[in-house]
C-alpha cells in the first residue's frame, strides 16, 4: 500500500465523517444537508482523481478524466449553494435561479461525459488531456460558481454579526488555508524548486477544509480553537520561510557535491543562497515572533484579562451603594472590556418588573414588558440543568428566543441570592459582530451572582435610605404637630395668665371690701356678740384673708410668667428687712410657745441691691412656713451670714417634721404641696405658690434658694443674694 493511497483513504474516510456527522447533528436544516452533498461528493472526487492518477493506458485514462470534470462540475454547483445557504436552514436560492443553475450544471456534465470538455488523456502524465470546444463552458461554470461562491460568503460575512459572522469565518479562513497551502506544495514547490513529493498532500488539505466548515455548523462554541488555529498559522508560514531557507542551503551544498572543483562563477552563485540560508536561521525567533504578533491581533483583536475584569468588577461592587451609581458603573466596564453594544440590570419582585438600569445603546429598549419578565424566570430555570445563562445563538426556535431576537438580546443572565430570583442581567452583542468567546461566557457565571449579591446590598441600603426619609419626613410632621401645639399652648397660657391677671383685679377688689366689713364687724365697738355669730365672723375673715392671698399670689404668677413685674431696686440692709419681718411674726411665733432667733444682725454690712417690698414678701413666705411647720415649744432660728466674698446668705432654719428626699425637688414648682407635712403638720392648706414666687423672685434679684432637710429633724431655707459695697457698687 503506497503513502498516497492511504492519505486518499484517509482524507475519503475523514471526509465522509464529518459530512454525516454534520448531517445528523440536525437533518432538517437545508445547509447540513447541502454541506453533506458537498463533503460526498469531494470524496468521492478525491477518490475518482487517485484512480486517474494510477492509470496504465489512454483509454483508462480518459475514461477517468470524464468521470473527474462530471464531479468538478457538481462539486461547483454544490459549493455555491453552500455558500448561498449557509447558514440558514432553508435552500437558497430559489425557483428559476436554482433551476438555470442545476441545468447548466447537468449540461456540463454531459459535455463532459461525450467528451467536449477533454477529448482524449494520457494515462502517462496523470489524465492530461486535450481540452474540447466545452473547456470554455466548463472554465466559465467554475469560475463563476467558486468565485461567486467566494463572494457571496464575503457579502454575508460583512453583513452578518454574531454566531453567523463567526460561522461565515471559519468558512473563509478554511478555504483561504486549503488554498494557500495548494498554491504552494503544488505550485510554488514544483515551478521554483521542481518538488513534486507534496503534491500527493492534497487530500489532506481538502480534509482541513471540510473539517473547519463542520466545526462552523455543527458547534461553535465546542471549544475554542482560536488559540489552536492562530498558533498553527504562525508555524505553517515560519515553516515556510525556513523550509525556503534550508532548500537554498541544501542547494548550495548540492551544487558543491555534484562539481569536481569550484569556480570563481560557482562561489559567485552560492553566495546569494548561502546568504538568505543564514539569514532565516538568525530570523527564527524574530519571525516566530512577528507571526504570532500577527495572528494575536487577528484573532485576539477584543482580548482582555478577564482575572484583571473580575478584580475590577468586585472593586466597584464593594465601593458602591448606591443601585443606580452601582448599575452604571459595573456595566460601563463590563461592555468595555467585553465590546459590547449595550446591557441592563432588571429587577424583580412578585410578578412585576420593579427596577431597570442599563449601559450602553438603550435608548430604545426600556425592557419593561411582561415578556422580559418571563425571559429573566426561563434563564432561572436553566439552573436545573446546572446553567445559569441562556445564549441566543444556542436556543432552540421558541417563545424565549423570539423575545431574545424581538429586543435584540444575545445573553440573558439570572440574579440569584439564596435561591430567590431578584432580577437578571441582559446583554446585547458584540460590536465587532464576533459570538461570546467560551472565555466571555465563563466571566459571565462568576460575575452574576456576584452582582446579585451586590444589588441585593443596595437594594437593602435604598430600603434603609427610605426608610430614612419617611421617618425623617414623619418625625418632621411631629415636630410641625408639636411646633403647632406648643403655640397653641403658648397662646393658651398666655389667655390664662391674662385671665388670671384680669379676676385677680377683679376679685381683689371685691375681697377687700369684704374683709373690711367683716373685720368692722367683730371689732365694733360697743357691740357685744354671740359668741357662735363671733366665731363664723373670724372663720369668714380668716377666710377672706386667705383668699386674697391666693388671689395676690396668681397675681404676682401671672405678671412674672409674663415679665411684666417690676423691681423697684435700691441699696438696702438685709437686716432691715429680715428684721421687719421677725417683729411681725413674733407674735405668732409666741402664741405657739416657739423659740424664734435672729443672728447675725448685729451690724450693717448686709448690703443688696433690692426691691424692698419683694424681698420682704420671700421672707414673709419662708419664715411664715417654718412657722406653720413647727410644733409648740420648737424652734426657728434666722442667721444673716456671708457666703463667699460677694454672696449674703439668710438661712431660716426650724425644728419641724422635716421633708422626704423625694420630695424636694418639688418644693419650688407651681401648685405643688408636700401631702406629708400638710396631712400631719399643718391645719391650713396653702397655695402651693409661696416657694414658687419666692425663688422667681430671688432669681429676678440674681440670686438663689436652696433647702437643706431632714425627716423629724427639721428644715434649712438658705436665701443668696448678691451683695454691694456701702456705697451702692
Amino acid at each position: 500500500m503506497s503513502l498516497e493511497f492511504l492519505i486518499v483513504i484517509i482524507a475519503v474516510l475523514g471526509i465522509t465523517f464529518l459530512g454525516w456527522f454534520t448531517l445528523l447533528k440536525n437533518p432538517k436544516s437545508a445547509t447540513n444537508k447541502i454541506f453533506f452533498l458537498f463533503a460526498l461528493t469531494l470524496a468521492i472526487y478525491l477518490f475518482i482523481n487517485y484512480q486517474l492518477s494510477i492509470q496504465n493506458d489512454d483509454k483508462s485514462a480518459y475514461y477517468w478524466v470524464k468521470l473527474v470534470m462530471s464531479i468538478a462540475a457538481l462539486i461547483n454547483l454544490l459549493f455555491f449553494l453552500f455558500t448561498y445557504t449557509f447558514p440558514k436552514a432553508i435552500i437558497s436560492p430559489k425557483g428559476w435561479k436554482l433551476f438555470i443553475l442545476i441545468t447548466w450544471t447537468i449540461s456540463i456534465i454531459f459535455l463532459s461525459q461525450l467528451g467536449y470538455v477533454f477529448t482524449s488523456a494520457k494515462a502517462i502524465q496523470s489524465g492530461a488531456g486535450t481540452p474540447g470546444p466545452g473547456m470554455p463552458l466548463f472554465l466559465l461554470h467554475t469560475i463563476l460558481l467558486l468565485g461567486g461562491g467566494f463572494v457571496v460568503l464575503i457579502r454575508h460575512y460583512r453583513r452578518s454579526t454574531g454566531i453567523e459572522r463567526l460561522q461565515i469565518k471559519h468558512v473563509i479562513f478554511g478555504a483561504v488555508l486549503m488554498f494557500c497551502a495548494i498554491l504552494v506544495v503544488n505550485l510554488f514547490f514544483v515551478v521554483v524548486f521542481k518538488i513534486a513529493a507534496f503534491v500527493g498532500l492534497l487530500p489532506l488539505y481538502i480534509l482541513l477544509f471540510v473539517g473547519f466548515v463542520s466545526y462552523a455548523i455543527i458547534k461553535h462554541r465546542f471549544l475554542d480553537i482560536r488559540l489552536i488555529v492562530a498558533r498553527a498559522v504562525a508555524y505553517i508560514f515560519l515553516l515556510i520561510f525556513i523550509g525556503v531557507g534550508y532548500i537554498a542551503f541544501l542547494f548550495d551544498v548540492a551544487i558543491l557535491i555534484n562539481r569536481d572543483k569550484p569556480n570563481r562563477e560557482t562561489v559567485q552563485g552560492l553566495i546569494m543562497p548561502a546568504i538568505i540560508a543564514l539569514l532565516f536561521a538568525i530570523s527564527f525567533q524574530p519571525l516566530r515572533r512577528f507571526f504570532e504578533k500577527i495572528t494575536n491581533k487577528f484573532f485576539y483583536k477584543d482580548k482582555y484579562d478577564p482575572n484583571t475584569l473580575l478584580w475590577d468588577l468586585s472593586r466597584i461592587m464593594a465601593a458602591t451603594l448606591n443601585l443606580s451609581d452601582l448599575s452604571k458603573k459595573i456595566l460601563d466596564k463590563l461592555l468595555e472590556a467585553i465590546k459590547i453594544n449595550y446591557g441592563a440590570i432588571v429587577l424583580i419582585r412578585h410578578s412585576s418588573i420593579i427596577w431597570v438600569g442599563g449601559a450602553g445603546k438603550t435608548s430604545d429598549r426600556p425592557f419593561k414588558g411582561k415578556d422580559i419578565y418571563e425571559l429573566i424566570h426561563s434563564s432561572n430555570k436553566t439552573q436545573d440543568q446546572k446553567e445559569n445563562i441562556i445564549i441566543f445563538e444556542e436556543l432552540p426556535e421558541s417563545k424565549t428566543k423570539n423575545t431574545m431576537r424581538e429586543h435584540n438580546i444575545t445573553i440573558a443572565l439570572p440574579l440569584v441570592v439564596r435561591k430567590e430570583l431578584i432580577g437578571g442581567i441582559l446583554l446585547g452583542e458584540k460590536s465587532s459582530g464576533e459570538i461570546y468567546s467560551s472565555e466571555d461566557i465563563d466571566l459571565l457565571k462568576i460575575f452574576a451572582p456576584e452582582v446579585a449579591v451586590a444589588v441585593k446590598n443596595a437594594l437593602s441600603y435604598e430600603e434603609i435610605k427610605r426608610f430614612n426619609i419617611t421617618l425623617e419626613e414623619e418625625v418632621k410632621r411631629a415636630t410641625e404637630k408639636l411646633q403647632n401645639a406648643n403655640t397653641k399652648l403658648k397662646e393658651l397660657d398666655n389667655l390664662k395668665d391674662e385671665f388670671v391677671s384680669i379676676a385677680s383685679h377683679e376679685l381683689r377688689t371685691p375681697m377687700t371690701a369684704v374683709k373690711s366689713y367683716l373685720w368692722m364687724a367683730i371689732n365694733q365697738p360697743g357691740q357685744t356678740l354671740k359668741d357662735q355669730l363671733k366665731k363664723y365672723l373670724e372663720i369668714s375673715y380668716a377666710s377672706t384673708e386667705r383668699l386674697i392671698r391666693l388671689v395676690n399670689d396668681m397675681l404676682t404668677v401671672s405678671r412674672i410668667e409674663r415679665n411684666k413685674i417690676e423691681l423697684k431696686l435700691e441699696p438696702i440692709n438685709v437686716c432691715d428687712i429680715v428684721k421687719m419681718v421677725y417683729d411681725e411674726l413674733k407674735i405668732t411665733a409666741d402664741q405657739k410657745h416657739i423659740t424664734f432667733q435672729l443672728l447675725g444682725c448685729e451690724t450693717d454690712k448686709y448690703n443688696v441691691n433690692a426691691d424692698k417690698e419683694k424681698l420682704r414678701e420671700v421672707f414673709q413666705n419662708i419664715v411664715g412656713n417654718s412657722l406653720k411647720f413647727t410644733p409648740e415649744k420648737g424652734k426657728i432660728t434666722i442667721n444673716v451670714t456671708m457666703s463667699g466674698p460677694n454672696k449674703i446668705a439668710i438661712s431660716t432654719t426650724d425644728t419641724g417634721p422635716g421633708i422626704p428626699k423625694e420630695d424636694l425637688s418639688k418644693l419650688f414648682q407651681k401648685f405643688s404641696r408636700i401631702e406629708y407635712s400638710y396631712t400631719k403638720h399643718s391645719g391650713t392648706p396653702g397655695t402651693g405658690l409661696g416657694l414658687y414666687i419666692s425663688k422667681q423672685i430671688v432669681g429676678l434679684h440674681n440670686g438663689d434658694i436652696t433647702v437643706e432637710s431632714e425627716v423629724n429633724v427639721g428644715t434649712t431655707f438658705t436665701v443668696l443674694l448678691p451683695t454691694i459695697s456701702t456705697d451702692g457698687k
